[in-house]
């Protein structure tokens, strides 16, 4: 058995940046410990499957190197940018993925990807994720913004989350696993807010660049900064770039990508 797989930087027009997926378009899904085993071959923050449906529509699932995931956001739009690589879709009608987050629907506009996802709200932190990020944070100000699918966290400037040094080990402990930092960008720079983001519970230490967590970003920022849509940064080792706008309770996720490396896997 033979997969064609593409890997792809997502939230980046320049190869080498941004966040790689490995994407894997498939007539029917392999069985979940074959797709796990896969992910963890490529060892990429996520790999992810489509399975066609009907013209433009496509169920997808995403697996990190340890488990499959209910949500990614640079893998949604790799695996878009992929499709249209292969001439998979209809260009001029919209792209339908069926997820276990819902229907994500996708626009193509040019080059650039839009992605509309739902908006997650935070919920208090437990008293157990607050001991823990008096550890994890240091003797630096902070505002746990409450746990979603991530612990959020407001840092008071870029600087703190650029130099953040994360304890992998104490993140794990934390409820969900997953930690996300973030705190306005300095004035003289084009993007609005910056962030990192770590997940090491389910295998990536440090996520490139996370679609999933400006769920909850975008919301948080665009009323706090009072602007919307906004520019977001990224500031792990590779950066990346997003364009995030909040609209009802869903968000708009706009980016780029650029495909690396095409080959096959052989099982």
């Amino acid at each position: 058995m033979e997969y064609q797989i593409f890997t792809i930087d997502a939230f980046t027009q320049t190869a080498f940046s941004g966040n790689p997926a490995a994407t894997v378009l498939v007539d029917k899904f392999p069985d979940d410990a074959l797709m796990q085993k896969i992910a963890a071959e490529m060892n990429l923050s996520e790999t992810v499957f489509a399975q066609p449906i009907s013209p433009n529509a496509f169920h997808l699932r995403w697996f990190t190197p340890a488990a499959e995931v209910p949500l990614c956001g640079h893998a949604t739009l790799a695996m878009s940018h992929y499709l249209k690589e292969l001439r998979a879709i209809d260009l001029s009608s919209p792209l339908v993925f069926q997820t276990l987050s819902g229907d994500l629907v996708i626009n193509l506009e040019g080059d650039r990807i839009v992605m509309d996802f739902p908006a997650v709200y935070p919920t208090p932190c437990d008293r157990q994720d607050l001991s823990l990020l008096e550890s994890i944070m240091g003797n630096q100000p902070y505002e746990c913004l409450g746990v979603a699918d991530n612990v959020t966290v407001v840092l008071a400037n870029e600087s703190a989350v650029a130099n953040f040094v994360p304890d992998f080990a104490a993140i794990a402990q934390l409820s969900v696993g997953r930690l996300t930092i973030t705190a306005i960008a300095d004035p003289e720079h084009p993007y609005d807010f910056v962030s990192r983001f770590f997940a090491p519970k389910v295998g990536i230490n440090e996520d490139p660049v996370t679609g999933s967590a400006h769920c909850t970003l975008a919301p948080y920022w665009a009323k706090r900064l009072n602007k919307n849509p906004l520019q977001a940064k990224q500031l792990s080792q590779r950066t990346g770039d997003l364009e995030v706008e909040h609209i009802g309770d869903r968000v708009k996720l706009k980016g780029f990508a650029v495909t690396v490396l095409r080959g096959s896997l052989s099982i």
